[in-house]
């Protein structure tokens, strides 16, 4: 089949096991594959042969490169499979034959040439280990990617005589495909089967459906797009093997890992089981992709047993009943904080509802449903009340004025902000600033715009603050003199609106939990309202609003990007990363306390942190982080941006993200601050829709 898979397609049919480059499936031919090297078995008795072949049966202006396995255990089989079609991500650059049965195959990423893929074939009996690594080519070069190509593997038994689905109608092969579910195994006619998307209700392939998808017992099942080939079974697998039984019930085949996100069964008796690079924080010449086929009799214990030795997270303890019962137990449940599961519940964090899940193929449509998905996290909102500004205060700074304004934040919060207007004919451009937490809750809003007409202990301590993390500027006054309107004013918990400072942290979210609300959630609710209140003022030019903040203002300055139409750019500085990343045993972001502030129940299980703030595509978003920044780990963030690059480049803006690493620790220092305010400048010139540039 040619289904619509992400990244990189690896086919495998059962009569030959083959990789191979750059072709789809067609009709075939009775043209021959011709043999190009095949390997010295040292023991064809027990062990599958091996052998590279050249197939022009599809297309001989692109043959394929076919590997082929040859199962001695199971009379008939070979296993064909095509490594790495994938619309022409990859060219072949050699195969050869090594010791002990093996093969090796050698690919060049086109997009990235200077990675080469090396893939290792090696036969044992009763199975074929597919293996593959990344390499660089120093003549392309200097380093690897952090974001690599992903192998994808379509294992097809077409040509398979003892497998395949003809002279018999395809729902019999359906029959005897398998997976593994809380039933055991259990044959794919058995599972809830929902109809192709993109078919109609009425038609043959629908009736019942000819193709289905499924994802494991720990994971949410996605919602498949409009276009999609298939649909999303709710039956869920316990275990990640998918296979068939012969044709006769004598045998069986499987395609097996322990990494996989999705199986699916589809067309042209092919089944998917594709495994990710792992370890998945590894550096990418570390990582390794890995896969198993195996041919045995048909007895799924015995299956099973094999498998838990060869992949012990694939096949959980549970299933094995030909096992002795395990009579060990925790001890100890909790580890740095952490519990003692923690790999287990990172591996059970698949996102599936981020636009790199492939469930969608309307961006807009996606954005919108995402959206409001975030916003369900974010717990009940509060509620709303007119602004009713009022100035209660005023300073002239020279370029500009400084107000201290009194407003309705919600109907529950009426608040002290600051804001900064230029003097001049407006409407000017403006910027949301939303301020740090650095454990320093005597000032809030003071920490971007210097404050006045205080108590002088507030001052001082705003100027200390600026001195150690913003270069000595308060950055509101900066941009307030480059011509922008600033606003600010405090989170909950911050400056006037303070009150139980570090150790009360906890308290107060699990306090608004029980009134249905989180303290993460409010501060996104009042962000929101904030944007709401700055495009509104009649001296700002409301199609040319952005937000900045360094740390959780960071953290803010992307969720109100992503969740408002009032924001039209973002410059986030020192917050972001992937939550696996974070969620690692001594990161500041497993202490609980001030992780509450930016913690929304249930986001994961949906969403990565780089997933919602790409809600925020296409608009323009700068990201810095510091790679001496030991809160976020540079593994953690290069995932992230590299996520992030990949939804701003499907939307065809990739020019509109910019995502930079400073050699610094957690700061704003002052040459990033005028980067990012040159790049202010730039973005908010110019907007799409706009005719005219901003006043300066």
């Amino acid at each position: 089949m040619k289904a619509r898979l992400p990244h990189l397609s690896l086919l495998i049919t059962a009569t030959t096991l083959s990789l191979g480059i750059g072709a789809g499936i067609g009709a075939e031919t009775s043209r021959e594959p011709a043999v190009i090297v095949t390997a010295n078995n040292p023991d064809p008795a027990s062990l599958p042969t091996l052998s590279v072949w050249r197939d022009e049966s599809f297309s001989r202006d692109k043959p394929l490169i076919l590997v082929a396995a040859a199962f001695p255990n199971v009379p008939g089989l070979m296993c064909d499979a095509w490594c790495y079609e994938g619309e022409g991500d990859m060219d072949l650059i050699g195969a050869k034959a090594l010791a002990g049965g093996r093969m090796e195959l050698r690919h060049r990423v086109r997009a990235q040439p200077q990675v080469l893929i090396v893939t290792t074939v090696t036969p044992e009996p009763g199975a074929v280990e597919i293996l593959a690594r990344a390499e660089l080519d120093r003549e392309r070069g200097s380093a690897l990617p952090p974001d690599l190509l992903t192998p994808n593997m379509c294992w097809q038994l077409r040509r398979a005589a003892g497998f395949k689905s003809k002279p018999e109608p395809y729902l019999e092969f359906i029959r005897r495909c398998f997976v593994f579910t809380e039933k055991g195994r259990t044959f794919l006619d058995q599972t809830t089967r929902r109809k192709i998307p993109v078919r109609s209700a009425t038609h043959r392939y629908n009736n019942p459906p000819w193709v289905q998808m499924y994802v494991g017992t720990w994971q949410e099942v996605p919602k498949a797009g409009t276009n999609s080939w298939a649909d999303y079974s709710p039956d869920r697998y316990t275990t990640r093997i998918i296979g068939t039984v012969s044709r006769d019930g004598k045998y069986l085949a499987a395609l097996v890992n322990d990494t996989a996100t999705t199986m699916c069964q589809a067309w042209h008796d092919c089944l998917h089981n594709n495994p990710q690079w792992q370890p998945a924080d590894a550096p990418p010449e570390k990582r390794v992709w890995r896969l198993k086929i195996y041919a045995l009799e048909n007895n799924p214990e015995a299956l099973l047993a094999r498998v838990n030795k060869d992949f012990p997270n694939a096949a959980p303890a549970s299933l094995l009943r030909a096992a002795k019962p395990d009579s060990t137990y925790q001890t100890s449940g909790i580890r740095e904080s952490l519990p003692i599961f923690r790999d287990a519940l990172a591996e059970r964090l698949t996102f599936p509802l981020s636009w790199l899940s492939g469930s969608f193929t309307n961006f807009d449509e996606w954005r919108n449903t995402a959206r409001a998905k975030v916003k369900e996290c974010l717990l009940k909102p509060p509620p709303v009340a007119p602004f009713e500004p009022v100035i209660i205060a005023e300073q002239d700074r020279g370029s500009h004025t400084a107000r201290k304004v009194v407003f309705n934040l919600t109907a529950d919060s009426r608040v002290l902000g600051y804001l900064l207007v230029p003097k001049g004919r407006g409407p000017f451009p403006a910027v949301l600033l939303l301020h740090d937490h650095g454990a320093k809750f005597d000032i809030g809003k003071e920490k971007v715009i210097e404050p006045w007409d205080d108590k002088p202990e507030k001052p001082k301590s705003a100027r200390e603050w600026v001195d150690k993390c913003y270069g000595g500027r308060f950055i509101g006054d900066e941009l307030a003199r480059r011509g922008y309107v600033c606003f600010a004013t405090d989170a909950l918990n911050w400056s006037d609106r303070g009150g139980a400072g570090y150790e009360g942290q906890q308290a107060l979210a699990a306090n608004l939990l029980h009134f249905g609300m989180s303290w993460a959630g409010l501060i996104a609710w009042e962000d929101l309202r904030a944007a709401e209140f700055l495009a509104t003022r009649p001296e700002v030019d409301s199609r040319r609003v952005a937000a900045m903040g360094l740390s959780m203002g960071c953290f803010r300055t992307w969720q109100v990007a992503a969740l408002s139409e009032h924001i039209s750019a973002g410059a986030a500085i020192c917050w972001m990363a992937t939550a696996k990343g974070l969620m690692v045993p001594g990161n500041n972001q497993t202490r609980g306390q001030s992780a509450y502030s930016m913690t929304h129940p249930g986001l994961f299980n949906l969403l990565d942190y780089p997933d919602v703030a790409s809600l925020a595509c296409p608009k323009p978003m700068l990201f810095f982080n510091g790679t001496q920044d030991a809160l976020f780990p540079v593994a953690g963030v290069r995932d992230a941006y590299a996520k992030m690059r990949k939804v701003w480049d499907s939307q065809n803006v990739g020019d509109r993200l910019v995502t930079k690493l400073w050699d610094v620790p957690h700061e704003f220092n002052a040459a990033m601050q005028d980067e990012a305010f040159g790049w202010l400048d730039r973005v908010l010139t110019l907007l799409p829709g706009q005719t005219q540039p901003r006043n300066k």
